[in-house]
C-alpha cells in the first residue's frame, strides 16, 4: 500500500514537548436543525491551501450528496497549511457556514489517512431534530483550574446534565513565553467538575498542528481564527454520542508506589530516585534517553488484583527526564505521592480495535448510527510508534462505510475511563454519534 504521508522518525524528539495549553474565548452561539443528523466528510492533501480546502469541500458536499448549506462543519489541517486561506476555501464552496477544529498532525477519513504533511480534513453537519450549542470562553491563559470553572458555570448555564453528550477541542500548544508549554487537561477538567459537581458525558481533544509543536490556529465558528482557544460544543435533542477507547497497553510489572513529586514530576518510587529504580526495571538496553514519549506507566483505576481490564486503565506518558532531580516528567500532574503505578507494555498488534470499535455499534439498542469521529494519539501512528500497521485502517476496515468517518491525529485525548471523564495518553477514543429511528 502506498503510503499518503512523508515524515522523518527523527522529528519525533520534538513531539516529546508539545503542551498542553488553553485559553477560552468568551462567546455562546445556538445552531438547531429540523431526522437526526446528517454528515459528509471530504479529505485534501495538497501543499496549496486553497487547492486542499476546495478539494476537501467539494468531497464532502459529494459523499452527502446535498447541496443546501450545512448548520456546521469541522476542520481539521496540519500547521503547513494558511488557516485563513484555506477555510476561504471551504466556505466558498459550502457556504459561510460556521467552522469549528483547528490543528491536528495528521487526519483520517473513511479511505484516506496520512500525517506529518499537507493533510485536511472536512466534515460538513446538517442537524435536523437536534441542537448543537457553542461555548468559547477567553483570558485564562495562566491557569486551567480557571478556566475549567468558568467553562463549568457556562455549561450548567444551558442545563447541561451527567448525560448530556459534550465534545471540547482545544488548541494544546502555548509557546508564546519564549518555549513550549505543558498545561494539563487533568487541571481543566478538574475546575469544570468544580463548578458543575460532575463531568457531563464528555469526550474531546487537545489539537496540536504538527509533531514539531507548531502553532496552529483553532476555529470556534467565528470567521477569524483563534489563537490558544477552547470550545464545547454541547448536543442535545436526538443526539447521543457513544465512545469507547483504544488503549493498547497491558502491564508488564507488579504495583510500585510513588513515594515524591513535585507537579509533574516523579521523583521518588518505592523511595528511591525514580529514573534510578525504573532503569534498573528496563534494563540497560533502553536508557533514560528513549525514554520521552516511550515510557508508559499506568494507573489502575479498577480492582487491583482482579482481572486485567484495559478500560479501567489510565495511561501516562513520560515527557522528559529531570536530570539534575533524577526525576521523570509526565504529560499530566495526576500521579501523586501514595499512588500506586505499573510500567505498561505497548502491543504490537491492533486485535484490540476490532471488537471495541463493534461493541460501541452492538450497543445502540435500535438507534440509527450516523457519524464517527475518532481522536488518535499522533504518537499511535506507525511512522512514530514503530509498528506496522495504522490504526486508521483497522477503523476503515472495520467501520466499513456504516457511517462517515472525520478522524484527527492530536496531543491529548479526553474519554471516559470508570465513568469520569479524564485526559489521555497513547490512546485513541472512538466516538459514534447515533439517532433515534
Amino acid at each position: 500500500m502506498k503510503r499518503p504521508w512523508a515524515c522523518e522518525v527523527s522529528h519525533f524528539k520534538y513531539f516529546a514537548s508539545m503542551v498542553y495549553y488553553i485559553i477560552l474565548i468568551d462567546s455562546r452561539d445556538i445552531i438547531e436543525g429540523g431526522d437526526g443528523m446528517h454528515v459528509g466528510v471530504g479529505y485534501g492533501d495538497d501543499p496549496n491551501s486553497l487547492t486542499a480546502g476546495l478539494s476537501a469541500a467539494r468531497e464532502a458536499l459529494s459523499k452527502a450528496g446535498r447541496s443546501d448549506p450545512c448548520d456546521f462543519a469541522f476542520l481539521f489541517y496540519t500547521a503547513r497549511h494558511d488557516a485563513q486561506a484555506l477555510r476561504n476555501a471551504v466556505v466558498s464552496v459550502i457556504g459561510n457556514v460556521r467552522i469549528v477544529g483547528g490543528g491536528a498532525a495528521g487526519v483520517i477519513s473513511d479511505s484516506r489517512f496520512g500525517y506529518a504533511g499537507d493533510q485536511v480534513a472536512l466534515a460538513c453537519i446538517w442537524l435536523e431534530d437536534a441542537k448543537c450549542e457553542f461555548l468559547a470562553e477567553g483570558g485564562l491563559i495562566e491557569s486551567e483550574e480557571r478556566a475549567g470553572e468558568r467553562l463549568g458555570r457556562r455549561l450548567l448555564s444551558i442545563n447541561v446534565t451527567h448525560d448530556s453528550p459534550v465534545m471540547l477541542f482545544y488548541d494544546a500548544i502555548d509557546n508564546t513565553r519564549g518555549d513550549v508549554r505543558i498545561l494539563a487537561a487533568t487541571r481543566l477538567l478538574a475546575g469544570i467538575e468544580r463548578t458543575m459537581n460532575f463531568l457531563p458525558d464528555l469526550t474531546g481533544a487537545g489539537m496540536m498542528g504538527d509533531y514539531m509543536c507548531s502553532p496552529t490556529p483553532q476555529w470556534c465558528g467565528g470567521e477569524t481564527p483563534e489563537s490558544h482557544c477552547a470550545l464545547a460544543l454541547a448536543f442535545s435533542g436526538n443526539i447521543r454520542i457513544d465512545s469507547a477507547i483504544m488503549h493498547g497497553c497491558k502491564p508488564a510489572t507488579s504495583y510500585y508506589t510513588v513515594t515524591k513529586t513535585d507537579g509533574q514530576v516523579i521523583l521518588e518510587i518505592e523511595a528511591r530516585p525514580a529514573v534510578s529504580f525504573i532503569e534498573e526495571r528496563l534494563g540497560p538496553s533502553i536508557p533514560p534517553e528513549t525514554w520521552p514519549f516511550f515510557l508508559i506507566l499506568g494507573i489502575n483505576r479498577g480492582d487491583k488484583w482482579g482481572r486485567f481490564d484495559a478500560d479501567n486503565y489510565a495511561s501516562r506518558l513520560c515527557l522528559a527526564i529531570d536530570k539534575e532531580r533524577g526525576g521523570i516528567v509526565m504529560f499530566e500532574p495526576d500521579i501523586v505521592a501514595g499512588m500506586e503505578v505499573q510500567i505498561m507494555y505497548r502491543s504490537l498488534e491492533h486485535d484490540y480495535m476490532k471488537p471495541k470499535i463493534e461493541k460501541v455499534f452492538d450497543g445502540l439498542n435500535g438507534r440509527r448510527p450516523v457519524f464517527a469521529v475518532y481522536i488518535d494519539c499522533a504518537g499511535r501512528a506507525a511512522g512514530y510508534g514503530g509498528i506496522d500497521l495504522e490504526d486508521a485502517v483497522i477503523l476503515q476496515k472495520t467501520v466499513a462505510n456504516r457511517v462517515p468517518i472525520l478522524g484527527m491525529y492530536t496531543g491529548v485525548e479526553i474519554a471516559k475511563v470508570q465513568g469520569r471523564p479524564c485526559g489521555l495518553d497513547w490512546t485513541g477514543v472512538f466516538c459514534l454519534f447515533s439517532v433515534q429511528r
